[in-house]
């Protein structure tokens, strides 16, 4: 994705079209600064006593609290929590806790993974030195969820197994459990003793599993949510079964965090402690979703309407049944290719397509692109 954008701001060609990057744009195709969040900025840099001193090893504890209520509910008594680096940073240090656990019983952990999945799940994992499987979930020819294999494949995972959740929008493919088989899978994960590790890059309901009282952590991102994506404000929270326990959780995970980056930042903590302490600006945050949830579904809506038009082979309504940032074209690399190298439309070879990068100036073009690409690019 990296190599994507580089090889983007590169380009010259005025009718550049940017659809790999994982950022909200607006319907201009720019960076989208939530209104909720310049006010937060304003009455904190408006405070006369407001100062940059270290938080504590754990992180903004308000912050903490108030992020623990939003993913979780205010049902939940116990929990461990720990300010990250970014939703990639939560996963990181969850991804360390387990490590040093499972270290610990002299018992091999397995961490499961969708496929197709975020290409860096498996490097977060592999690299503090934890075994990675994969799980089906994704039909090829459908181009939606494919929950039978889904739920055979993580039936197969060993008790005590870590399997890796996108909490909603899956990335890269869009496509989420409905509320019953959300169901059905807290069930499985109950019966099976199964670890549910829930990446929440956007702010997916856990609660099924809670109830179901599930072992579960939660990677929570803030970056998608609220548009602060260079400010990598993120968290992790373990759910336990008692206060004792989860002082002695958040003592390991600061022993982590200490030795990793001591400290974690704090002025995109304080922005969003008065986002989600403040009614009025967190109604005004929940509008600023509403508002790019919205456009998102009308360009998935347009593009689908727009490839009918031209006559365009193949059906393209799974493109309307997704969620998120992202769509699963079914695209394949040779097209995504044609469509980079000679159309100066950035996407990667997997076909996943940022919905984001659309708009109604350049849909015109994409969607002709697409059709050209589709009716004459072989593999």
């Amino acid at each position: 994705m990296f190599a994507l954008v580089t090889r983007f701001n590169a380009d010259s060609d005025p009718i550049k079209v940017n659809l790999a990057p994982g950022t909200y744009k607006d319907p201009e195709g720019k960076p989208w600064v939530l209104p909720a969040l310049q006010k937060a900025a304003e009455i904190l840099l408006d405070t006369p006593t407001y100062n940059h001193e270290y938080l504590g090893i754990q992180g903004h504890l308000e912050f903490l609290r108030l992020a623990a209520q939003l993913t979780l509910g205010s049902s939940v008594s116990a929990v461990a929590s720990l300010q990250t680096v970014g939703g990639t940073g939560a996963c990181h240090i969850g991804a360390v806790f387990l490590k040093k656990l499972y270290d610990h019983t002299n018992k091999p952990l397995q961490v499961f993974i969708s496929d197709p999945s975020w290409e860096n799940h498996h490097a977060v994992f592999q690299h503090v030195g934890l075994q990675t499987r994969t799980y089906s979930m994704y039909d090829t020819q459908t181009k939606e969820l494919d929950f039978v294999a889904m739920k055979a494949t993580i039936s197969a995972a060993l008790e005590g197994s870590v399997i890796v959740l996108h909490a909603c929008a899956h990335n890269p493919t869009g496509c989420d459990p409905s509320p019953e088989q959300w169901d059905e899978l807290a069930l499985l994960f109950k019966e099976r003793e199964l670890i549910a590790f829930f990446d929440s890059a956007y702010q997916g309901s856990i609660e099924t599993f809670l109830r179901g009282d599930v072992q579960l952590l939660v990677a929570q991102s803030f970056s998608k949510n609220a548009g602060m994506y260079g400010e990598r404000l993120g968290a992790l929270h373990v759910p336990c079964p008692t206060s004792r326990a989860a002082d002695h959780v958040v003592d390991i995970l600061k022993a982590i965090t200490r030795r990793e980056i001591s400290t974690p930042p704090r002025f995109a903590a304080d922005l969003m402690t008065i986002v989600m302490s403040n009614p009025e600006l967190f109604q005004e945050w929940t509008e600023d979703i509403r508002t790019m949830s919205n456009r998102l579904s009308d360009m998935r809506k347009e593009l689908v309407e727009t490839l009918r038009r031209l006559g365009t082979p193949g059906d393209w309504t799974h493109i309307t049944k997704q969620r998120g940032m992202f769509s699963f074209t079914g695209l394949t690399a040779a097209q995504t290719r044609y469509l980079t190298d000679r159309c100066h439309i950035y996407l990667p070879p997997s076909g996943r397509l940022s919905v984001t990068g659309l708009t109604r100036l350049n849909m015109g073009y994409v969607t002709k692109s697409i059709d050209f690409a589709v009716r004459n690019i072989r593999e």
